[in-house]
């Protein structure tokens, strides 16, 4: 035999080899899985376990949009193995489908399997194996077939529960509709949808309301298994404002999401999610009932188990039925109020129709206020909020990283430059100091001695010493200098206030105070990024502060910055201001509302030309 020959022998006799892998207890996890993903890897481990030789087994199913696309479900032995080498036997199982084998030439063999049920096709189970003789294989067929015609059942049996589960909520569909038409009150139809829909989904409670037809506003109608309620109550606020939520929005809410098995998050948005954890039921789904893009109420449903997709399918559905039924009962049974709303539509249509003379002299009358509105001009002036800063804010830093001592300042004391502010503890510097003072007088000891020895090697180690030493020894004075931070010029401080911490920590160069001069201000504006393309150097401007209400200073637009800062939503720009006359008042940090002049303009662009801006950006940025 070749040397060739017996490399390729002894490859094929290592990779037919049986794995001598650790047992795992695959039937505790079949009867113990909580989900397919599960299963489906317990099933395949029973399957390769049971087949003699098999070194590989792949599971792959067709996937849940029911295209023809399989997925892996599960993978033995190892979940992590690339197994795509068996992607040929397993496309010529499904195209044929049934068994495939192919040989690899070096004493093994890849078998694949279909998965069929009585009209579909669910997957695909595929083997590495070692070739084992033809008793040896046709025994490992057998199994195989076996093990996928349970797997089949199982998914039969599955798809014939779920049919059944769709026709049991078609059947419930149909009696909440036909109770409901049946009803000639509303209160009375309410308790029967709440009540057979609790009685029909695995539900704790349902509850309805209604809308009021007009500002869509809604009120708590029926609660299941209750005849009467306290709307009042926590819980029942809480659900009022969980449907109100889903019909603002025109979206159905559902917390936790549907098919999460993980628990709730501590913190999540939305009244739904606030009702969920207050009632501490599994899960709650609210869907709005509209018709005709106008809310007929809304259906709250406390679930306990988390929905699948297929039963908040069917929420939805019932929701789309329940809505005009309800608007339809609601027209028949309307109020005065809502009479008095359709008044109100027909006295518009009077006033287009050729009769009612007074009703369209009223209507000449407003057109033309507005006619005036267009062409009277008026001053118009630029809003925007304002603070006063220091020309010159200067930072008082921590030099060193310390602990603060003592704080003789704090913000909105007036300060001479050179007063003490704050000092930092020197005690460990004082100890440092000690310390390197005595190791300059040891060095220099024994700079002296090595000189009277005339030992050169000691004197040039000597006097490297006494150098070290020293430099530590300024470093640390230096360090004492500057324990106590002073005002830099003379000024207020503006921000820092350390009475209340004193021991507390500092970080090396943390800005401990700012200080501001008392006699150079400016004034920042905000203004918003719609108004900014109206302002130029030099416009003048009022400016009215909230701690002097009753006094207007005058300001003169000085600079324009080109970034924008968003806040709270809104992008600004930064303008800096110039107050004309100065008062002694005047503190920095002072805030209020500063009015730049831009202009005349009539009176009716004043009050339409943002909305005119924003149907303009509408427009260009949906093309049109």
């Amino acid at each position: 035999m070749s040397a060739a020959a017996a490399a390729s022998h002894q490859a094929a006799r290592v990779i037919g080899a049986v794995r001598s892998e650790p047992a795992i207890d695959f039937w505790s996890q079949l009867v113990n899985a909580r989900s397919s993903d599960q299963l489906c890897q317990a099933w395949l481990g029973i399957l390769c376990q049971w087949i003699p030789g098999t070194q590989g087994g792949l599971l792959l199913l067709q996937q849940a949009d029911g295209a023809e696309r399989y997925a892996p479900a599960a993978v033995w032995p190892e979940p992590e193995r690339d197994m795509s080498f068996l992607a040929g036997v397993a496309q010529q199982a499904l195209v044929e489908r049934r068994g495939a084998t192919q040989a690899d030439g070096d004493g093994m063999a890849q078998w694949a399997y279909p998965l069929l049920g009585a009209n579909k096709s669910y997957g695909v189970v595929v083997l590495h194996v070692v070739m084992r003789g033809d008793a040896a294989m046709r025994d490992a067929l057998r199994l195989l077939h076996w093990g996928a015609g349970w797997l089949v059942g199982l998914f039969d049996r599955r798809q014939l529960l779920a049919g059944g589960t769709k026709l049991e909520r078609s059947g419930l569909l149909q009696d909440l509709l036909l109770g409901l038409l049946s009803e000639r009150e509303p209160a009375a139809a309410a308790r029967w949808i709440v009540n057979r829909l609790a009685e029909g989904l695995p539900a704790r409670t349902a509850m309805l309301g209604r809308s009021d037809g007009g500002e869509g506003r809604l009120a708590l109608q029926a609660v299941s298994g209750s005849a009467g309620f306290d709307a009042r109550s926590h819980l029942l606020v809480l659900a009022r404002e969980a449907m109100q939520e889903a019909t603002d929005r025109q979206q159905p809410q559902c917390f936790p999401p549907p098919g999460s098995l993980d628990e709730a998050p501590l913190i999540a948005p939305g009244a739904v999610a606030d009702y969920q954890r207050a009632n501490g039921v599994a899960a709650v789904v609210v869907l709005p009932l509209l018709h005709q893009a106008q809310p007929a109420g809304a259906l709250l449903v406390e679930l306990d188990v988390v929905p699948d997709t297929a039963l908040v399918d069917f929420l939805q559905t019932l929701s789309l039925a329940l809505a005009p039924c309800l608007a339809l009962q609601r027209g028949a049974t309307r109020s005065l109020a809502d009479h008095a709303r359709a008044s109100l539509r027909e006295s518009r249509d009077a006033l287009l129709g050729p009769r009612h003379a007074g009703l369209k002299l009223t209507a000449i009358a407003a057109l033309l206020a507005l006619a005036s509105a267009a062409l009277l001009p008026m001053p118009y002036r630029i809003g925007a909020a304002a603070t006063v800063e220091g020309r010159v804010q200067r930072a008082a830093v921590a030099p060193f990283a310390g602990f603060v001592q003592e704080a003789k300042a704090r913000a909105g004391d007036s300060v001479k430059a050179g007063d003490v502010l704050a000092r930092l503890d020197d005690r460990e510097l004082k100890l440092e100091d000690n310390k390197w003072s005595s190791q300059v007088d040891l060095a220099d000891r024994k700079l002296r001695e090595a000189m009277a020895r005339a030992d050169a090697v000691a004197m040039r180690l000597a006097q490297a010493e006494v150098s070290q030493a020293q430099a530590e020894l300024a470093l640390v004075r230096e360090r004492l200098a500057r324990t106590a931070i002073t005002a830099p010029f003379d000024g207020i401080v503006v921000r820092g206030d350390w009475s209340q911490q004193l021991g507390a920590p500092v970080e090396l160069g943390k800005a401990m105070f700012e200080v501001a001069p008392l006699d150079s201000y400016r004034v920042m504006l905000k203004v918003d990024e719609r108004d900014v393309a109206r302002l130029k150097l030099g416009q003048p401007a009022d400016l009215v502060l909230a701690g002097l209400s009753g006094e207007r200073f005058a300001l003169t637009v000085r600079r324009i910055a080109p970034v924008a800062t968003a806040e709270n939503g809104v992008n600004s720009f930064r303008v800096e201001a110039e107050l004309a006359n100065p008062s002694p008042r005047i503190q920095p940090g002072m805030e209020g509302v500063a009015k730049v002049a831009a202009g005349e303009h009539s009176l009716l662009w004043v009050g339409l030309h943002r909305a005119v801006d924003a149907l303009r950006y509408s427009a260009w940025s949906l093309g049109l």
